[in-house]
């Protein structure tokens, strides 16, 4: 009987080495077809699939969960496919320097045979590499799993860490792009090829040199001890923003009718932590528009930390901090600029106060539908510079660059701003884009903007059957218009952050010649038609297949002297949160923030997607259990640490030195740099002038302040609760 990867780990780990040589058998042309897919090398996909096993030999005792070992290898090999992409400058030895070592071995005439075997199949390669190009990423990925991997849909699936369902829907999608005979020639070139023996031979013999890496001794104590460093963690390399939580994984872009790459899961497995890699719904993410030719399919799987290295060059930065310039054009769009010396690199991050909580009646997702079309209005979409997103309370339109093309960047936030016609082929393209999402987030339980959009149509506009799928269906493109014209760029509420190596002074010149000349119109967005407090507790349906449970509390407004201590509160808890087993039993991942921003209220909100079967009573239960213990001070020893750290981050951007000490080992210097942007910019944006204010105030942050905010504030009287339950499909 053949054994599985659990029992083969426990044999390995007992002394069995021969059970490791199984393992390597088992999944060796699964880890060469990832690498020849990633790095387009045969021979170098080889050495990566040697290093890929004897990484995992010493580290195998340090796998938590034997069942996820697939998974595991997928991450190592793919790692290690990004170290080889970016130090790759092979000393490539001269044709005559190969003849002689060949024929030293070999005759003449069996040296030439064999060089015109090579070329022959590496020219097939070639073609076969042009046909996986017209694919998604990851219809390309399990393509290449399937006919050079030699696996079937439910290993790709588990290698990949998705449902067997998402890898048959994929495979079968890629199925109908391909022809007949450009199938045949892929299932042709790949099924004909065989590893060489000596990649196990070479691998088994490493391994009796090998002392494995010792397995851990136990959980440490003292939990609050690991907040303390997981809270260090996110504050310095995500910034103050709790909408940036997750951002380490790059955001979903649903811009797909093809679900995202694994690659967004494997960049928070590799951060080491307890919990599991948490998924946060990206609702209304674009990265990649009209990449692949196909109609109706837009590629949105290039865009995570492991691809980032293709997009954007490494920059070549100074160590110091970046230098803040905040200035203000002639008509009223305020600019803060983050000057990196020396760096390449160029980032331009449009914000503006059109998003999920503050849509009109019966409009539940028009602001997402608004981002898409804007985001086109400047021509044709180039993945590789653009992108957007749609939070909570704003839009955020990006451009990435370099100090070559910032110029460029300019000219399309001054088109995505001024207010352009959209078409109705970007509407066509943009509708089911938007509701290709729906699926995805299903099935990970990754509900939380969706729920937020739902929050606003129950608590500010009354309704009690949330509809959001009929709400993109029925727009109306000068509807749409309308509605952009009217709320999406008002005067006092457009925010550009500029990040990277261009000059200020050149850069506010040339911002005042193309940006200057835009009309902002009055400040307004769609009203509540219900009071804010309408009704203390609801449960309303949706057109969502996942039950999601929201619970809110009203809390002043940042200048408010109790604010800071409210939002150390909320980090305590998402801290807690995503550290409590008995929630992560029962729900798919649980937020809370105090970013939850309507044009008339600010909300402290706890989000939670509900697993099936779960008991949502339970849930609220456990919720207000990790959150009592703040009333008290004695239970929150780590308060001065987060908040002189929350202080230091909203004074002044990190040194370049210090943030890229922190950069994951996946993660590019560029990417580091646009991420720094991206969340300085929405600081910027939600706090503006009280910036200061706010970071003097966070400084004298205490426990029993904590304490006492949590007491007054997080009260039964103040809470407001919605639950989402699904209800037959739209």
């Amino acid at each position: 009987m053949e054994k599985d990867d659990v029992q083969l780990i426990h044999s390995i780990l007992s002394g069995d080495d021969e059970a490791f040589g199984t393992l390597v058998q088992k999944y060796q042309k699964s880890v060469h077809a990832l690498a020849w897919r990633k790095i387009g090398d045969f021979h170098y996909a080889e050495e990566i699939t040697q290093d890929t096993f004897l990484q995992a030999y010493k580290k195998l005792s340090t796998l938590k969960d034997p069942n996820q070992f697939a998974g595991w290898l997928y991450v190592i090999a793919n790692r290690l496919c990004i170290d080889w992409m970016r130090k790759r400058k092979p000393a490539q030895q001269s044709l005559e320097n190969m003849a002689v070592k060949a024929i030293d071995k070999l005759t003449y005439e069996r040296y030439v045979l064999e060089q015109r075997e090579t070329e022959a199949a590496e020219f097939r390669y070639e073609i076969v590499k042009r046909l996986l190009e017209k694919l998604p990423e990851s219809e390309r990925t399990v393509v290449t799993l399937y006919y050079l991997g030699e696996m079937t849909a439910k290993e790709i699936g588990k290698f990949l860490g998705v449902s067997v369902n998402t890898i048959t829907s994929r495979l079968k999608r890629a199925r109908e792009r391909l022809k007949a005979s450009e199938e045949l020639l892929i299932n042709d070139t790949f099924g004909g090829l065989q590893l060489p023996n000596s990649i196990l031979e070479n691998i088994m013999r490493q391994v009796a040199d090998i002392n494995p890496v010792p397995a851990p001794s136990g959980k440490p104590l003292l939990p609050w001890m690991a907040f303390s460093a997981a809270t260090v963690l996110v504050i310095l390399l995500l910034g103050m923003s709790n909408q940036y939580l997750a951002r380490f994984q790059r955001p979903y872009s649903f811009e797909a009718q093809s679900e995202p790459a694994i690659e967004i899961i494997e960049a928070l497995t590799i951060l080491d932590t307890d919990a599991k890699p948490t998924v946060r719904s990206q609702v209304g993410r674009i990265d990649a528009l009209d990449k692949s030719n196909s109609t109706g399919s837009q590629v949105s799987e290039e865009v995570s930390p492991p691809n980032a290295s293709e997009d954007f060059p490494m920059i070549a930065a100074s160590n110091g901090q970046p230098k803040v310039t905040r200035f203000t054009l002639s008509n009223g769009i305020r600019v803060v600029n983050l000057h990196v010396e020396n760096s390449k690199d160029v980032g331009i991050f449009s914000y503006l106060p059109l998003g999920l909580v503050n849509d009109g009646k019966a409009k539940a997702q028009w602001s997402n539908l608004i981002m898409r079309l804007s985001i086109r209005t400047s021509g044709p979409f180039d993945y590789k510079t653009s992108s957007a997103e749609t939070m909570a309370d704003n839009i955020r339109l990006e451009f990435r660059g370099n100090t070559d093309t910032w110029t460029q960047g300019l000219d399309r936030h001054a088109k995505w701003l001024s207010g352009l016609p959209f078409s109705a082929e970007s509407l066509a393209k943009a509708v089911p884009n938007a509701l290709a999402e729906f699926g995805y987030i299903e099935e990970n339980l990754a509900t939380h903007k969706l729920a937020h959009a739902a929050w606003n149509q129950v608590f500010r506009h009354g309704e009690t059957d949330i509809t959001m799928r009929k709400n993109i269906q029925s727009a109306q493109l000068s509807e749409l218009q309308e509605y952009r014209d009217q709320h999406l760029v008002q005067a006092d509420r457009v925010l550009l952050c500029v990040i990277g190596g261009v000059d200020p002074d050149t850069l506010k010149d040339t911002m005042e010649k193309q940006l200057g000349a835009i009309h902002l119109p009055k400040k307004t967005l769609p009203h509540p038609t219900v009071s804010p407090e309408f009704a203390k507790d609801q449960s309303v349906t949706w057109g969502v297949n996942v039950t999601h449970y929201v619970e809110t509390y009203t809390i002043p407004r940042p200048e408010n002297e109790d604010y800071p201590a409210l939002y150390v509160a909320s980090v305590l808890l998402r801290l807690a949160y995503m550290q409590d087993d008995r929630l992560k039993e029962t729900t798919g991942h649980t937020y809370c923030g105090v970013d939850l921003v309507t044009p008339e209220q600010v909300y402290f909100y706890v989000s939670a997607s509900l697993k099936p079967e779960a008991d949502i009573e339970k849930v609220k239960q456990r919720i207000r259990q990790l959150m009592n213990p703040l009333k008290q001070s004695e239970n929150n020893p780590q308060v001065p640490m987060i908040a002189q750290s929350l202080s230091k981050e909203l004074s002044t951007p990190p040194d370049m030195a210090t943030l890229m000490q922190q950069k994951p080992e996946h993660v590019t210097e560029t990417y580091m740099l646009l991420q720094l942007g991206v969340s300085w910019g929405i600081v910027e944006y939600q706090y503006g002038e009280t910036m200061s204010q706010l970071a003097k105030a966070f400084a004298d942050v205490s426990a029993a302040d904590v304490a006492s905010v949590v007491s007054r504030y997080l009260t039964d009287e103040n809470r407001r609760t919605l639950v989402l339950s699904p209800r037959a499909s739209e």
